[in-house]
């Protein structure tokens, strides 16, 4: 309000002062050059025109200023009074339209590091002190003809010609020791993190350079009180991250993640006995991604619950409608990240999607790294029997590979583990393999855990986890994953198969 005011003022006040000094001079210049009355009356005449035309003009560029000035100014932060993200970019394509062929940009993103924490340790009023004390001598420091902005609450930006008298180096040394300065006049210790972009090398707009100093920035958060120079071939495979993020979240949206079935046999017999769901992703353009591939991205991005919803949800209605649950599918076992394991809003939000499904939540069983257990193995304990009260068991996938396995069998009431792929691969090549499966077998017999050996891809390795008393396996050999289609018919045909072995032993017998 008071900004208007002023200005209001400014515009009237140079509005009287003209008119003043025009009706003073004109007449006295009308008096001395006009002797006749008549045409001094007509000089009158055209002299008052003249004043209206005059004034109008200066009026409507009076104006025009004074809203161009205001408009800027609500591109100004109204904390620091520097730039704010718009009026940057705005200044930045000038900046960059008004530069030589051979002439280069530099531009640099300074990020507080943990500014929320010094929020809280000395209160928004003194860190906001702490802001405008720190914009004033960025400013002071940029010189002139460079374009300084505040682009959010604790980052700044700084854009400028680059010219072969300049330290980039020592200038960007100088922003970083600055903060570090300000802040101890404040009683604090800050450091500061710096992106740097240069065009036309890391961009030849103002978007790009500016996606070039945010990606920068990003990497020099990860360790903090870093600075970090664009490097195209990082920034690549950061932008193609985000896509695949963007993608994973459309995937999500269109139910586009499909499921197939890995079954478990038991060793006596050789027969099915359950399956392991696993996800797919088929990518409109990238063909086939792999759940290593993806699953750390939902993990890093907080879509592991939705995608485990969708997959929970997909196999329920497949399998319901197969008739397979129950016989020969006692078990169907469903993968979880350590995320949703040690979260348990996460796992209440699974359980919710699994009561939607009352014939196919009992044969449900959850699969947990070993390695997630460990985080909090109190926590851990209460988690599960929480969940076996609602009907759910729970198998640690890749057991043996954590270092407290032994104490896991004891505080966790687990129904059953599977030894990791790579004690099975190495069973006839290496003692201590075949010797740790031997144990992890008879420990969690004598808990009445469940076994299962995964990875078991030669006859050899089945016929010696038989004679090691192993009660079940999983692996290529038997049965790879497959699709709800295939899997009925691989079911249909190993059931035959057995029954017909049946007939032929009682026929002997």
């Amino acid at each position: 309000m008071a900004k208007s005011i002023t200005s209001a003022l400014r515009i009237a006040l140079i509005y009287v002062a003209f008119a003043a000094l025009w009706i003073l001079f004109s007449d006295l210049a009308v008096e001395s050059l006009f002797r006749d009355p008549a045409i001094r009356s007509q000089a009158q005449t055209y002299k008052g025109l003249c004043f209206v035309l005059i004034t109008g003009v200066m009026l409507f560029l009076l104006v025009l200023r004074n809203n161009r000035i205001i408009a800027e100014a609500h591109d100004l932060d109204p904390l620091t009074g520097l730039y704010n993200i718009t009026l940057f970019k705005r200044r930045l394509d000038r900046l960059l339209k008004a530069l030589q062929p051979d002439e280069r940009l530099v531009m640099g993103y300074l990020d507080i590091d943990k500014f929320s924490e010094i929020n809280q340790q000395i209160g928004f009023e003194k860190a906001d002190a702490l802001l405008i004390d720190i914009a004033m001598h960025i400013e002071h420091l940029a010189i002139r003809g460079s374009v300084v902005a505040r682009l959010q609450a604790d980052q700044f930006a700084s854009a400028r010609r680059l010219d072969a008298s300049f330290n980039l180096e020592e200038h960007v040394n100088d922003f970083q020791k600055l903060v570090r300065v300000r802040a101890e006049k404040f009683g604090l210790k800050v450091t500061s993190c710096i992106g740097v972009a240069i065009y036309p090398d890391d961009g030849k707009t103002s978007k790009e350079l500016m996606q070039a100093a945010t990606e920068s920035l990003r990497r020099a958060k990860l360790a903090g009180n870093q600075v970090q120079y664009h490097d195209k071939s990082l920034a690549e495979m950061a932008s193609q991250q985000r896509q695949l993020v963007a993608d994973l979240k459309d995937a999500l949206r269109k139910e586009s993640i499909s499921v197939v079935y890995q079954p478990k046999y038991r060793l006596n017999t050789l027969q099915p006995c359950g399956v392991e769901v696993l996800a797919r992703w088929n990518h409109p353009t990238r063909g086939a991604i792999s759940p290593g591939v993806f699953i750390p991205v939902a993990e890093e991005h907080d879509l592991c619950n939705e995608v485990s919803g969708l997959v929970f949800t997909k196999a329920a209605r497949e399998l319901e409608a197969s008739g397979l649950l129950g016989k020969p599918l006692k078990h169907v076992s469903l993968n979880i990240s350590a995320t949703e394991f040690n979260s348990e809003a996460k796992m209440l939000t699974l359980v919710t999607y699994l009561k939607r499904f009352p014939t196919f939540m009992p044969h449900v069983r959850i699969e947990i790294t070993e390695t997630a257990t460990l985080t909090d193995m109190k926590k851990s304990a209460e988690i599960i029997s929480r969940l076996h009260a609602e009907g759910v068991t729970f198998s640690v996938d890749d057991f043996g590979t954590g270092y407290t396995s032994l104490s896991m069998l004891k505080d966790l009431t687990v129904d059953e583990i599977k030894i990791d792929r790579s004690f099975v691969a190495d069973i006839h090549q290496d003692t201590r393999s075949s010797t740790i499966i031997q144990a992890i077998i008879a420990m969690a017999k004598s808990f009445n855990i469940s076994v299962v050996a995964e990875g078991v891809e030669t006859a050899e390795q089945m016929h010696t986890l038989k004679e090691m008393g192993c009660e079940e396996i999983q692996g290529y050999y038997l049965g790879k994953p497959m699709p709800i289609a295939d899997l009925v018919t691989h079911l249909t045909q190993t059931e035959n198969t057995s029954s017909a072995a049946n007939v032929e032993a009682g026929a002997q017998r």
